[in-house]
C-alpha cells in the first residue's frame, strides 16, 4: 500500500511539468504563434495591421538562426510596432546581448508609450547563455563579456504600441537581434464598434448609423448590418439585413413606438451573407432606434357657441411626445404659436368683436412634438 501512495505524487508532478512546458506558446483564449517579419511599413499580420518603424541603428540580421530584427549594432536603436486593432500579448526572443568585448548593453521594452518592467524571464535556448532581468525590469547579460539570450519572453497586455530598444550601458556593443510573435484570439473575426447615440425617427425617415470602426475580417468573412428586436435573442429576432448601415421602417413586421436595434455583424461569407452558424461570428455593440408616428391634435370645447367678443376655453389633446409646439389660426387670422408641455392642455380662444354671425373656425396649421413635425 505504501508504494501505491508514493507513485501517485510522482505522476501528479510529471503532469504539472508537462503543462508548464507548453504554456509559453499560449495565453488563455488566444494563440501567440503569428510572426511579424517585415521591418518597415504596414502589413496585415494575423488578427491585426502591424505598422513597423525604426529609430537609430536598426536593420535586419539573424543570430543562432533567430531574427530578423537587429538594433544597436552601430549606435543605440529601436524598433516600434503599432497594432490596429490592439493585440492581447506578444512573445519575444532576444539574442546576443553583450556580444562584444567593447561594451555592455541592455534591452528595454515600452508598452503603449510607457516603460514596461519585465518580471518573468523567457526560456533558455541552446545557443547562448541565459540572460537575466535587471532590478528595473530590463534584459541584461548574465555574465561579463558573454553573449546572452532569452527565448519566448511573454508579455500579456492589451498592446497598441510596442517598442524594443537597445540601450548602451558602456562602450560600443555590437547590438542585439530579436523575433516577435503576436497573440491573436482563437477567433480573430471582429465586427468592430459603432459610435453614435440612440436614434429617434419619424415614419418616413431612414435609420442610418455610422459605419462600424476597426472591424477585422478573415479572408472568408463578410461584414453586414442587422436590424433586430430582442436584445436577449439577437439572431432569433433579426428583421432585416443590409450591406450598408441603413434601414427603413417596415409596417408589415414592425410597430411605431417600439425600440429596435442596429448592429454590425461579421462572419463566414455564405452566398454574400454572414453565416449565423459561424462559430467565430462577431456582433458589434447595438444602437437603439425608434420610429414614432406623426403627432396629432384634437380640439374640444364645453361651450362652442359664442357671441362676438366672447372667449372660451379650448382643450387640446395631443398624441406624440411632449413638449408640443402648435400653430393655429382663428377664423382665418394670422397664425398663433403656443408651446404645450402636456398631452392635454387648455388655452383660451376669443371671437373678434366685429365677427359676423356664422361658423367660427379654429384650424391647426402646424404641430411639432419632441421628434416629428406635422404640417
Amino acid at each position: 500500500m505504501k508504494s501505491m501512495h508514493l507513485l501517485k505524487p510522482y505522476f501528479t508532478l510529471m503532469l504539472g511539468l508537462f503543462l508548464i512546458c507548453i504554456l509559453p506558446n499560449r495565453v488563455s483564449g488566444q494563440t501567440c504563434i503569428t510572426p511579424v517579419t517585415h521591418t518597415s511599413g504596414t502589413k496585415t499580420v494575423g488578427c491585426t495591421e502591424v505598422t513597423v518603424t525604426s529609430n537609430g541603428s536598426a536593420g535586419n540580421a539573424t543570430i543562432c538562426g533567430k531574427g530578423p530584427y537587429l538594433i544597436g549594432n552601430v549606435f543605440p536603436g529601436s524598433y516600434t510596432f503599432n497594432f490596429s486593432p490592439a493585440v492581447t500579448g506578444v512573445r519575444v526572443g532576444v539574442y546576443a546581448i553583450n556580444n562584444n568585448l567593447l561594451g555592455e548593453e541592455e534591452v528595454s521594452f515600452s508598452i503603449n508609450g510607457g516603460f514596461y518592467a519585465l518580471s518573468v524571464p523567457g526560456v533558455p535556448d541552446n545557443c547562448l547563455e541565459p540572460a537575466i532581468i535587471s532590478g528595473t525590469g530590463t534584459l541584461q547579460a548574465s555574465c561579463t563579456n558573454c553573449a546572452a539570450s532569452w527565448d519566448d519572453v511573454e508579455i500579456t497586455e492589451n498592446i497598441t504600441t510596442l517598442t524594443i530598444e537597445d540601450v548602451y550601458l558602456r562602450g560600443n556593443p555590437a547590438g542585439i537581434t530579436f523575433y516577435l510573435y503576436i497573440c491573436c484570439p482563437l477567433c480573430p473575426t471582429d465586427a468592430g464598434r459603432i459610435f453614435t447615440e440612440a436614434i429617434t425617427l419619424c415614419p418616413n425617415e431612414v435609420a442610418t448609423v455610422p459605419p462600424t470602426t476597426q472591424p477585422f475580417l478573415e479572408n472568408d468573412d463578410v461584414l453586414q448590418y442587422i436590424l433586430f428586436s430582442d436584445l436577449n435573442d439577437t439572431l432569433g429576432s433579426v428583421l432585416a439585413t443590409s450591406n450598408t448601415p441603413q434601414f427603413n421602417f417596415n409596417s408589415a413586421t414592425m410597430q411605431y413606438g417600439t425600440t429596435y436595434h442596429i448592429a454590425a455583424i461579421a462572419g463566414n461569407n455564405v452566398g454574400g451573407n454572414v453565416s449565423f452558424s459561424d462559430p467565430c461570428l462577431s456582433i458589434s455593440n447595438e444602437i437603439p432606434v425608434v420610429w414614432n408616428l406623426l403627432p396629432t391634435v384634437t380640439f374640444s370645447s364645453a361651450n362652442p357657441n359664442l357671441c362676438a367678443g366672447e372667449c372660451s376655453d379650448i382643450t387640446a389633446t395631443f398624441t406624440g411626445l411632449a413638449p408640443f409646439t402648435l400653430s393655429y389660426t382663428i377664423a382665418g387670422s394670422a397664425p398663433t404659436t403656443q408651446v404645450f408641455l402636456d398631452n392635454s392642455s387648455t388655452f383660451q380662444v376669443c371671437v373678434p368683436a366685429n365677427a359676423p354671425p356664422g361658423n367660427f373656425s379654429l384650424q391647426a396649421t402646424k404641430l411639432v412634438d419632441k421628434t416629428c413635425t406635422c404640417e
